[in-house]
């Protein structure tokens, strides 16, 4: 309640001073530019200078794939969620963390965890839905990034732009509801404080229920932001978010698993409405996060940027668990069992890093260089709180039958426990980096950069309340550094096409232990890409393809054991390689016409298994094979003016759920078949003066597939589905 107090009032002073300041002149005011105005109007992403290089270098200039998702597309699309959002990147596809409890992506066939995601340019903890009205854009640089971020997974990373204070005074008004009693009250107001300060404060309220029986879920956002001209050269950026999400863990359907011979397969005859868990059960993430970014412009050729961050989150969990439905084919007889558990922790991150980046340009001949020259560090302090039951027969929610609705009870009161025990790792991160894109001539360039990197884990810290000790598990840490290379060859002819080839270096730490108690190497990476940009239709569309192929050395991989003492430790499980290509298509041909498409091809495989280890040339699980997406969206200017209509269509292609074979097992395959799937949307808008309304149909064809953890978290996606949005703009 305070929070909410306090957010009020702060949209309260807001909003009556920059209806004060409302009628300053344009023309006095000193900026920099905040937003790149460009990249909106034209849609096409190969003219920005996305924030997440760290540079001043162009797309087109950046020897990678950048996809950029532009807030237009996420207010038009009415994308509910991150998911929503990401799914317009080719290449990127969305996965499924346990129990539904969070977006969760892959890319080039890895998954993307804490270390693959931004905010603004800062690590921030993956384990939420992050809530999208607030975001300006999303950014998404493909494939490996360790020369700019250090320790980050090879598939890509994801930055989320918040949006930022402008100095005009405008903004809007907003509902939003739909399906399953789903609604959504939203706000955004920006304008002047005075010639030299801005603002902007945003946030939202949402409730909404599911398809999937007694789940819901509750959020509440606020993001206020200033940025204040110092001088006609520096700029300070203050701006702060707050999250807060309740919602029901959901397992969904679960898994089938014959004992007898090991095979599993999804539990279809679960109708994808029915909920398992228990009618009590939560999860509360509450997310603080805030950055203080200064840009300072040294001369017309030198830039500085600094920016310093801090992020709190918890995670309070308490719920039945992993749905594993299991039987004994031997007996000869289909009743399959599942003993439901339960679980509760408690989890809390606190975060801190500054990153300092100096850019400029010089020449030395008739060559012209354009630098990078930076360092970042972070500390990092997670606690994670163990619980037991007061009653310890409590552990055990009651046994279901899957062939015998009558036993699938949600009833039942909540278990007392207790604060058992308290692990805490801290981490701490540093990082020396610095790039040269050296144009040789007009047309060839070069981009050359080097980072090195250290990382320490402390051993875990393991304070017991109930003895009252406190001891560290011996071995548990991990200390690492390494250089991480990145060189770059470009024809850059015109401002319309480049051509690239790079070869990048980089590591990941692995967390855990080995059989014998040690801690684990980390993994080399090594990435070689080439790729084509080119600007069509007046540069308003750009078209990119790019082919690439990643080497992960020296992988481990947590074993399925049914021994769960040994949950902790993984197994070397040999080389991984991710082959593939993607086509991506982005722009505005016409003024009243989006497009958006793309499609991707990978191919991720073990090689170079130990004899106990991987099948060799196994794909991995959760990788599809293909994945696909199309947008199209116009706006009527003759016909019935304001009208706008549009679909969207996305494929996730065949894939497989579990975990790969292992070399001398007895089970069959410990994989599980999933089916690729198309969902396509619909979509009609009126906007009328400063109203608009738009009306949206999702999974037109109310398609029926899953997003799977593992063999456990089997979520169904979402049926047939209606939404509408009435805005008001200010």
């Amino acid at each position: 309640m305070k929070r909410q107090l306090l957010s009020l009032g702060l949209l309260f002073i807001a909003v009556s001073a920059s209806s004060q300041l409302k009628n300053v002149e344009a023309d006095t005011i000193r900026t920099q530019t905040i937003e790149d105005i460009n990249l909106h109007k034209t849609g096409n992403p190969n003219q920005a200078r996305p924030l997440s290089t760290k540079s001043n270098l162009t797309v087109m200039e950046n020897p990678q794939p950048i996809a950029i998702v532009t807030h237009e597309i996420i207010e038009q699309q009415q994308a509910k969620q991150l998911s929503d959002v990401i799914k317009n990147v080719n290449g990127i596809y969305l996965t499924s963390a346990r129990g539904g409890s969070q977006d969760s992506f892959g890319g080039r066939g890895f998954i993307f965890g804490n270390d693959n995601i931004f905010k603004n340019g800062a690590k921030v903890n993956s384990g939420v839905f992050p809530e999208v009205s607030g975001l300006e854009r999303v950014e998404v640089l493909k494939g490996a990034n360790a020369m700019l971020y250090g320790n980050v997974g090879p598939g890509g990373i994801v930055n989320l732009i918040t949006k930022k204070p402008r100095f005009e005074f405008g903004g809007s008004v907003g509902l939003s509801g739909g399906s399953w009693n789903s609604y959504k009250p939203m706000f955004d107001i920006y304008g002047p404080l005075s010639k030299k300060v801005a603002f902007r404060v945003n946030g939202t309220y949402e409730y909404a229920e599911s398809f999937r029986d007694m789940v819901e879920s509750k959020k509440h956002y606020f993001n206020p932001s200033f940025v204040f001209n110092l001088s006609e050269n520096t700029q300070l950026i203050v701006e702060a978010d707050y999250l807060y999400h309740n919602f029901t863990p959901d397992f969904g359907i679960g898994s089938v698993t014959d004992k007898t011979t090991g095979v599993s397969r999804l539990a279809t005859e679960v109708d994808r409405r029915s909920f398992l868990g228990a009618n009590w059960q939560y999860q509360t993430n509450q997310q603080a996060t805030t950055d203080v970014v200064l840009n300072h412009q040294l001369n017309s050729k030198w830039s500085l940027n600094a920016v310093a961050s801090y992020q709190n989150y918890t995670k309070d969990y308490f719920s039945t668990e992993r749905i594993q439905w299991q039987y004994e084919s031997a007996k000869g007889n289909f009743n399959p069992s599942w003993n439901r558990t339960l679980g509760r922790n408690y989890t809390e991150q606190n975060y801190t890093s500054l990153q300092v980046n100096l850019n400029g340009e010089f020449k030395t001949g008739n060559i012209i260089h354009k630098v990078l020259f930076g360092a970042d560090g972070d500390y990092g302090l997670a606690d994670t709180y163990a619980y037991n039951f007061t009653n310890p027969a409590n552990v055990n929610y009651g046994t279901l039958y899957l062939n015998n609705p009558s036993t699938w009870s949600n009833d039942g009161a909540m278990p007392d426990t207790y604060r058992a025990s308290r692990n805490r790792i801290a981490t701490k991160r540093f990082g020396l980096y610095a790039q040269d894109l050296i144009s040789v001539t007009k047309e060839f360039k070069v981009l050359a950069g080097v980072r090195w990197s250290y990382l320490k884990n402390e051993d875990t810290e393991v304070k017991d309340f109930l003895k009252g000790t406190e001891t560290p598990t011996v071995n548990s840490g991990l200390q690492a550094h390494a250089v991480s290379p990145k060189v770059g060859l470009i024809y850059n002819p015109n401002d319309n096409l480049s051509v690239f080839a790079t070869y990048t270096n980089s590591f990941s730490p692995n967390s855990g232990f080995d059989q014998n108690n040690q801690s684990l190497k980390a993994s080399t990476i090594d990435q070689y890409e080439v790729g084509v940009k080119k600007n069509l239709w007046n540069n308003a569309i750009a078209v990119n393809l790019t082919a690439y192929q990643i080497n992960n050395r020296d992988a481990y991989t947590s074993p399925y054991l049914a021994d769960n003492k040994l949950a902790l430790y993984k197994v070397y499980a040999g080389n991984i390689r991710s082959r593939g290509v993607e086509l991506d298509i982005t722009g505005n041909p016409t003024k009243y016409l989006s497009l958006i498409g793309g499609i991707s091809y990978n191919n991720t495989v073990y090689t170079k298994t130990p004899n106990d280890g991987f099948v060799e040339d196994q794909k991995l699980v959760r990788t599809p094979a293909l994945t696909a997406n199309a947008s199209v969206f116009y706006t009527f200017t003759d016909f019935v003016k304001g009208l706008k209509v549009g679909a969207t269509a996305f494929y996730t292609g065949k894939r497989q759920a579990g975990w790969n074979d292992v070399k001398g097992q007895t089970q069959q395959t410990r994989m599980i078949d999933i089916n690729g799937f198309t969902t396509v949307d619909i979509s009609i808008g009126y906007g009328w003066k400063k109203f608009s309304i738009q009306g949206k149909v999702g999974n037109l064809f109310d398609v029926v597939n899953y997003n799977v953890h593992e063999n456990y978290s089997v979520n169904p996606i979402t049926p047939r589905n209606y939404y509408f949005t009435l805005t008001y703009r200010l």
